[in-house]
């Protein structure tokens, strides 16, 4: 009898080990995926100015830190690496005419050429291209990664291709009130750089009835009723008032 019952004890025990085991294992994968869907933004929506051109690179900039080899220690070290979106007039990457550094240094390391910078949004348009540069953890040094390279120890930025393999599918949409009957329903849609996040997408609108959720506050001490409907997609909020009926029992008279 003993034996059963420290046995059945042991296979209980296992089971709820098992079980936390599965449990716990689980949060990770919710945890990664709920950071990689809230983490895109585009940064054409969000884009500061500034008088130097590093600076505004340097404010727009996706910023990951990331292990890599500087060429100052000589070892792996933990490297700050910054990406912007490459934002041109023509749209056409500064790249086919050279131009390989954001200070507008070609790529023989000598001559400079026209960056054709823009503002996203207002003149210019992502080009599937990123400005990016480094900075190591250790030693401080910029560009730390290739010794022989133009932009070492110096603060600019390269460009690189956002590859079609760095590319992620993306939709979103946004409802905002339009009247008493209908909402907008506005979808973007495309892809975008998982490096840079610079997007190529589309944007549609639509109309859609409002989906009303209704509530009644009874004001019975005000003969009526308030019915309040809010839209559960945008929020748009409307009141009515009903008037309660009262019967009165056994009246004879005049009656307005």
């Amino acid at each position: 009898m003993n034996k059963k019952h420290y046995s059945g004890r042991l296979h209980a025990l296992i089971s709820c080990l098992l079980a936390v085991t599965m449990i716990i294992g689980l949060f990770p994968a919710f945890t990664a995926q709920a950071a990689q869907e809230g983490a895109y933004y585009d940064p054409a929506e969000h884009w500061q100015s500034a008088g130097n051109r590093v600076d505004e690179l340097d404010m727009n900039a996706i910023v990951t830190d990331e292990i890599m080899n500087c060429a100052v220690c000589g070892k792996p070290t933990l490297v700050h690496v910054f990406r912007v979106p490459e934002y041109t007039r023509s749209g056409q990457t500064a790249l086919n005419h050279g131009v390989l550094y954001s200070d507008g240094t070609m790529i023989d390391g000598v001559n400079h050429g026209n960056v054709d910078a823009g503002v996203p949004g207002v003149n210019a348009t992502y080009t599937g291209y990123h400005w990016t540069k480094n900075v190591c953890t250790v030693c401080g040094t910029v560009n730390c990664l290739v010794q022989n390279d133009y932009g070492f120890g110096k603060n600019v930025y390269n460009l690189y291709d956002c590859a079609a393999g760095f590319e992620v599918p993306f939709s979103k949409s946004t409802v905002t009130p339009y009247n008493s009957q209908y909402h907008t329903v506005t979808t973007k849609a495309g892809e975008y750089c998982q490096f840079c996040f610079g997007t190529h997408a589309t944007t549609t609108s639509q109309l859609v009835p409002h989906n009303f959720e209704q509530q009644i506050d009874p004001q019975i001490g005000n003969n009526r009723f308030v019915v309040c409907s809010t839209c559960k997609d945008c929020g748009y909020d409307t009141d009515a008032v009903i008037t309660a009926k009262t019967v009165i029992a056994s009246y004879y008279g005049m009656a307005d």
